[in-house]
């Protein structure tokens, strides 16, 4: 999962350099990309170093940005080294009594090496990863807008019209693709449902164009 990192308010995001990613026509900026990040919005401590795992997407929006750390999946991996700023990420909560989409991400920079690999205190730590040879990669994303209500891993395997997305078909993996056409169609989901201001027992986020898509 793709998260037990700290909230750290007031984060800037340096900007580091690419590498592995998408090839020089999609590089230009000209075609937005759609994915899928997991993460946990309810407390789950990390037997080994004590460290909640718990990042949710109000979490998200209390940063400027954050690095999408501690995916230790080859496949995930490999989707994020194939991000670009401006990216658009669905925003999932998992590990939950009702797993599902909850909000929008962007990418804000392109791949660069995961730190928590090569910190020991860090449950995401690697100890054959080294700073010339780093294993795990990441990107940076910042919150863009909260989803008016959660569109549920449930309801998204009984809709028909999503029966080839990834989420739906391996739905253990913690980064995956998500094409335009689902993207809209999720987007056109969300805005049939009813307003909400409980998504996992978290009160409305206090930001402005809430149904900014």
């Amino acid at each position: 999962m793709s998260s037990g990192r700290k909230v750290r308010k007031n984060k800037r995001n340096k900007g580091p350099s690419r590498r592995h990613t998408r090839d020089e026509e999609h590089l230009s900026g000209s075609e937005t990309r759609y994915w899928l990040i997991k993460s946990e919005p309810h407390s789950r401590i990390d037997g080994r170093t004590g460290r909640d795992l718990k990042f949710s997407l109000e979490d998200l929006s209390l940063v400027d940005s954050e690095p999408w750390d501690g995916v230790r999946n080859h496949e995930a991996k490999r989707n994020m080294l194939d991000m670009s700023p401006g990216d658009v990420c669905l925003f999932y909560h998992s590990n939950c009594p009702t797993p599902g989409i909850v909000g929008l991400a962007e990418v804000v920079c392109y791949a660069h090496p995961d730190e928590s690999q090569f910190d020991r205190a860090s449950p995401y730590f690697a100890s054959k990863s080294t700073r010339s040879n780093p294993h795990w990669w990441c990107v940076d994303v910042k919150f863009k807008r909260r989803f008016r209500a959660k569109v549920t891993l449930r309801s998204l395997k009984a809709d028909k019209n999503l029966q080839h997305m990834v989420l739906v078909r391996r739905s253990r993996l913690s980064v995956t693709p998500v094409t335009s056409s689902e993207y809209s169609y999720i987007i056109e989901l969300e805005k049939s449902l009813p307003d909400t201001d409980d998504i996992d027992c978290q009160p409305r986020l206090n930001v402005s164009k809430t149904h900014e898509v």
